[in-house]
């Protein structure tokens, strides 16, 4: 059997992982870190996922001692209609 942890945390990166907006959000006013790609908005498609924000989940998982796998890694991203 195999199953998988989704675990949700906040890595200290400047950007976010599907696009470029910052993450600076605790001195930015309200609603100004976003774009159409944060948004979901129809034909918004993601950014390649930000390499920072991977290698450090993988330095995480790590210490963690889990095993990395040599496949492919899908992203999927909820999508709310």
């Amino acid at each position: 059997m195999m199953c998988g942890l989704e675990i949700h945390v906040q890595l200290n990166t400047n950007s976010k992982l599907f696009c470029s907006c910052p993450t600076n959000y605790q001195s930015a006013p309200n609603n100004s870190n976003i774009c159409h790609v944060c948004l979901n908005q129809p034909g918004a498609k993601p950014y390649p996922p930000n390499q920072a924000v991977l290698d450090k989940a993988i330095k995480v998982a790590l210490m963690l001692g889990c095993d990395i796998s040599d496949e492919i890694i899908y992203f999927m991203r909820k999508h709310y209609d």
